[in-house]
C-alpha cells in the first residue's frame, strides 16, 4: 500500500503484470526519489489506484483477464486523478488515441530510455500533484462533521468517530458535495467501484450503520437526509430548514 500524499514524496503506482520488469522500473523511479508500490493484476491495481490515491499511475495494457483499458477506464470514472501514464508494446497511432481519448495523460512505448520515462513521470506527478492540492482540500467540514482526508478521521461535534473503511468513503462523497442528491447506484459506484454487482439497496445499510455513529435523530437529520424514490444527500442546515 502506498503512503498518504504528502507535499514532498512523489507516490507512484506500477500495474503490470510482467514482475521482472515492474522490479526492474522500481529500482528506477525509487532511486529518483519516488515512493512505489506493485500490483500485477488489472483489478487488484484498479482498486488500489482507487484506494491509496499515488500521484501516478504506470499502466501496461496487455494484461490478462481485466486489462489496462479496463483499468483506465475504472480509473478515470472516478475523476481526472491521479494522472496515468500508458507503457506499452502497442505502437499503433490508434492505440495511443483511443488511450488519451479514455483519459490517459501520455503514452509512452516500450522500450523507452530511462531519462525520458523520468522526465515524463516527473511532469506528470508536479501535474498531479498541484491538481490535487487545489482540488482536494486537508479537511472537509458539514456543520459540525469534520473529516481530515489526509488522516481519514472523523470527527462529530469534537468528539472522534470510528467508522469501517466503506462508512468513510461513504460520507466523503456525500460531504465532499453535499448540494448533490447521489442515487443509490452512484453512492455504490463511489464506495466499492463500478465493477460491483450486489444490490444497490445495500448501500441503506451503511447509511444506517453511519447515521448511529454519528448520532442521527431519523426524524430530524443532522447530517444525511434520505429523498424518496432517489437517494441521498446531506440534509439543509438546521436553521435553515424552516425557512
Amino acid at each position: 500500500m502506498l503512503p498518504a500524499w504528502s507535499s514532498t514524496v512523489r507516490s507512484i503506482l506500477l500495474i503490470d503484470d510482467d514482475e521482472d520488469f515492474s522490479g526492474t522500473l522500481t529500482q528506477l523511479l525509487e532511486g529518483a526519489g519516488y515512493a512505489v508500490a506493485s500490483e500485477y493484476e488489472g483489478r487488484a491495481g484498479a482498486a488500489a489506484a482507487l484506494e491509496s490515491h499515488p500521484d501516478v499511475v504506470l499502466l501496461d495494457l496487455s494484461m490478462p483477464g481485466f486489462d489496462g483499458w479496463q483499468v483506465l477506464d475504472a480509473i478515470r470514472r472516478q475523476g481526472p486523478l491521479p494522472a496515468v501514464l500508458v507503457l506499452s508494446a502497442y505502437t499503433r497511432a490508434s492505440d495511443t488515441v483511443r488511450a488519451l481519448r479514455m483519459g490517459a495523460d501520455d503514452y509512452i512505448t516500450k522500450p523507452f530510455s530511462n531519462p525520458d520515462l523520468l522526465a515524463r513521470v516527473g511532469s506528470a506527478a508536479r501535474r498531479s500533484h498541484a491538481l490535487r492540492e487545489t482540488t482536494h482540500p486537508a479537511e472537509l467540514t458539514f456543520g459540525p462533521l469534520v473529516i481530515d482526508l489526509n488522516r481519514r478521521e472523523v470527527a462529530c461535534d469534537g468528539a472522534p468517530v470510528a467508522l469501517t473503511k466503506s462508512e468513510y468513503e461513504l460520507l466523503v462523497a456525500l460531504v465532499a458535495d453535499p448540494n448533490r442528491v447521489f442515487t443509490r447506484r452512484q453512492l455504490v459506484d463511489r464506495v466499492w467501484g463500478p465493477d460491483w454487482f450486489g444490490d444497490d439497496h445495500a448501500i441503506d445499510m451503511h447509511v444506517s450503520r453511519l447515521r448511529r455513529k454519528l448520532g442521527e435523530d431519523v426524524l430530524k437529520p443532522r447530517f444525511i437526509e434520505t429523498v424518496r424514490g432517489v437517494g441521498f444527500r446531506m440534509a439543509p442546515p438546521i436553521e435553515s430548514a424552516g425557512a
